[in-house]
């Protein structure tokens, strides 16, 4: 008889991977398909969940093909992109396309809000401060904008909570995608009903939340069909992509850290409680273990600004290595040349939903490596931004964990590690972190594990970046002209 394993689907912008996990935790085989983002109008990005469990039930059937044995699939683990919204019927299925987290519809309503709630009232009753990028007000436009579809809804949910609905029928949520509405009692760790009267938000509305640990229903019959899988596999209710990716990572003590180069970059700093922000603007969101929160410094435009380059540089495709010699080979011969990656606004530091990108010092002797090399150190010079913010925070801090798929080369790590002046430890398997952290939560869940950080001890550093002193010096005067440039590009968008 076959050895247990589990399957995990880990659902992102472009695409859904899915990945078979022995009984440790450990990556044995793992399928990928693609799909797009829709943007019917300006400042509007939309997904089409048909289209996206299409996909999903694709990997899971690719997984069956390539050789894993159905009857020893002991449970399914979701993780998924967070701070979209869904307006569901009471079975979770849609009924319009998730308004993806890259939406910018929903600016005036944030605004509206802020004017109800100035923002620091908004932090001491949210533990936060609400802006465009957060899920609150995409609900608040779903009503003013489409009311129709508003008088339909059952439940409010985001994407990771949609995918387990199609899957068992099930509609439930864990406590880091509840986090993510703002609207979660960070005591009793449930919806909070002061928070949602105040925000206008129905909540019987809202999913329950549960452990990501737990089961959240099992395999319907039409999916484990279309999949090969038996019906009734159990799934577990998972978590969203950051608090996965920290589990996945292992960095799962107090002061770890995980840095993931996705399409958007992200810090999350493992913590033992909702962690006060001195500038009372940032909020902690939920962790997979309920004894732990996540400190989340996100930058809005990371892996997303190379790849919107390699598109705009028509037949720019290339491979990590010769990007990286390409980049590599750029660095004694930049001339001045920076780049602002805020191309969708910027979260921390800036919180400025109005900020654009712009390339400054080009000259005719600036080629593509150029190019690449710049975008790679404005996203870096980003991420040193949004650190020194964390910092302030006072948490001693551990090892940083890097994963992800789209800054995990050679020569944008090294960029990174001397810009923060700090270590990187790369991940193995860096791309598949997330679905590593999907996978625990099932392992947990169907009593393969004992607990999640006993999965996440298998987690295996491939190697560590250290930071070059000189170049490290070099950083620090590019941070300071970077630091510069916002202050002389803000106005210019100031005005909307």
């Amino acid at each position: 008889m076959a050895e247990s394993v589990v399957l995990a689907l880990d659902v992102g912008t472009s695409g859904v991977k899915a990945v078979a996990c022995d009984a440790a935790g450990r990556p044995s085989m793992s399928r990928q398909r693609n799909y797009g983002l829709n943007t019917p109008s300006a400042g509007w990005v939309e997904q089409d969940l048909d289209e996206i469990m299409a996909a999903s039930v694709g990997v899971l059937r690719d997984l069956v093909d390539g050789g894993v044995e159905p009857g020893s699939v002991a449970a399914i683990g979701v993780t998924a992109q967070m701070f979209n919204i869904v307006a569901a019927d009471e079975r979770g299925r849609p009924l319009a396309p998730m308004l993806s987290w890259l939406d910018q519809r929903a600016a005036p309503q944030a605004a509206a809000f802020a004017r109800e709630c100035p923002p620091d009232e908004q932090y001491r009753r949210f533990g936060a401060v609400i802006t465009a990028k957060d899920i609150l007000p995409r609900i608040f436009w779903l009503r003013e904008a489409w009311p129709e579809v508003w008088q339909k809804t059952t439940f409010l949910l985001d994407c990771k909570e949609a995918v387990v609905a199609a899957l068992t029928g099930a509609v439930v949520t864990d406590a880091a995608g509840a986090s993510a509405f703002r609207l979660l009692d960070p005591t009793s760790r449930d919806w909070d009903p002061a928070r949602a009267e105040i925000a206008g938000v129905p909540i019987d509305r809202l999913p329950p939340v549960r452990r990501a640990t737990d089961l959240a229903g099992r395999l319907r019959d039409e999916i484990a069909h279309l999949t090969g899988l038996p019906a009734g596999t159990p799934v577990a209710v998972g978590a969203g992509d950051v608090a996965a990716s920290q589990v996945g990572s292992g960095a799962v003590e107090v002061g770890d850290v995980h840095l993931s180069l996705g399409t958007a970059v992200y810090f999350g700093i493992t913590v033992d409680r909702p962690v006060p922000d001195p500038s009372r603007r940032l909020g902690v969101i939920g962790h997979a273990d309920p004894a732990h929160w996540i400190l989340w410094l996100e930058i809005a435009t990371g892996g997303a600004a190379l790849a919107w380059l390699m598109r705009t540089l028509e037949g720019s495709a290339v491979e990590h290595s010769d990007l990286d010699e390409m980049v590599e080979a750029a660095a004694a011969d930049m001339d001045g040349l920076m780049f602002a990656p805020w191309l969708s606004g910027e979260r921390v530091p800036l919180f400025d939903d109005r900020l654009r990108g712009a390339f400054v010092g080009l000259s005719l002797r600036h080629r593509r490596g150029h190019l690449i090399r710049a975008v790679m150190e404005g996203v870096a010079c980003q991420i040193r931004w949004a650190w020194e913010y964390g910092l302030a925070f006072g948490i001693p801090i551990g090892t940083i964990r890097a994963v992800g798929g789209g800054g995990i080369g050679r020569a944008w790590t090294s960029i990174i590690a001397d810009t923060i002046g700090l270590p990187l430890e790369v991940v193995a398997d860096a791309p598949i972190a997330g679905a590593r952290g999907a996978a625990a939560c099932a392992l947990v869940g169907s009593g393969l594990a004992p607990d999640l950080a006993t999965v996440a001890r298998t987690t295996r550093v491939a190697r560590t970046v250290e930071p070059d002193p000189q170049r490290r010096s070099r950083g620090d005067e590019r941070f300071d002209r970077f630091q510069r440039l916002h202050a002389a590009l803000a106005p210019l968008f100031a005005g909307g």
